[in-house]
């Protein structure tokens, strides 16, 4: 680690604790709904998202701002995709954790896509200070709050002890740069640690269902997970996306077990 990197983590632990020890959190704060009619979008993009509002009986729009609800049919997408490609059904009807998960936004896409029994969104950082006054926590409740048994959780979930039968990791933290590019300090940079947690909390006949940013990212998550003890039932590159990212996602979907990745 370069002298640089150690300033500017010691620099974000700082600010990290900060906001733990003065945080709090003072209720819901939804999003004002959006519209996707205006401006409208794109010929192309918009019967994509028409074919998901079909297949998937969902309107992200009627409850979230324009931005969120393009973001979550764009990850609603991803999701349906690679379960098409990977030759499965979407896992539905289960108690599902989410690692990571930020600010929550993106509930409404996984309740579309798993129909889950529960779900609980974990995220470390759930003080940091939003647009507008309000930090992650208050508007996760308040994405959390217009979905069934929907739960946020400010927590580390390599510390988390809880058996689920569905886990959800989007980008998480496998190599030093994307933590300090979030602002966080490298301490919460413990993937071995994260993934023997995800091991430990899936039922027997439960699945990670993880995304990472392009082939090198995903290829790094995979080594650690084998090595906690899971196994790969396959990858997913997406090629086109409804919205562009600089980096292809590659989703990978695991189970219980101690076989190789091949």
């Amino acid at each position: 680690m370069s002298l640089g990197e150690r300033l500017r983590s010691a620099y974000f632990a700082f600010w990290l604790d900060l906001s733990e020890r003065l945080g709090r959190v003072r209720g819901p704060r939804p999003e004002a709904p959006g519209s996707l009619e205006d401006p409208p979008l794109e010929a192309a993009l918009a019967a994509r998202i028409d074919a998901l509002r079909r297949r998937f009986g969902v309107r992200f729009e009627c409850s979230l701002g324009r931005e969120t609800a393009l973001q979550n049919y764009a990850r609603l997408e991803l999701l349906d995709r690679a379960a098409g490609a990977l030759g499965t059904a979407l896992p539905q009807g289960r108690d599902v954790h989410d690692v990571g998960c930020a600010s929550f936004w993106y509930a409404p896409a996984l309740h579309a896509a798993f129909r889950p029994r529960s779900l609980r969104g974990f995220e470390v950082e759930g003080y940091r200070r939003l647009q507008g006054g309000i930090n992650r926590a208050e508007r996760a409740l308040g994405y959390a709050a217009q979905l069934p048994a929907t739960e946020f959780v400010i927590a580390d979930y390599a510390t988390v002890r809880e058996c689920a039968g569905l886990v959800t990791a989007f980008f998480p933290f496998v190599t030093r740069a994307p933590v300090l590019a979030w602002r966080l300090p490298l301490r919460v940079l413990a993937p071995e640690a994260l993934f023997a947690c995800v091991r430990a909390n899936l039922a027997p006949d439960g699945e990670l269902w993880m995304v990472n940013h392009g082939e090198g990212e995903a290829e790094t998550a995979a080594l650690i997970a084998v090595s906690a003890g899971l196994r790969c039932r396959g990858f997913y590159v997406e090629p086109d996306p409804l919205l562009a990212r600089p980096e292809p996602a590659v989703v990978s979907r695991w189970s219980p077990g101690d076989v190789q990745v091949r």
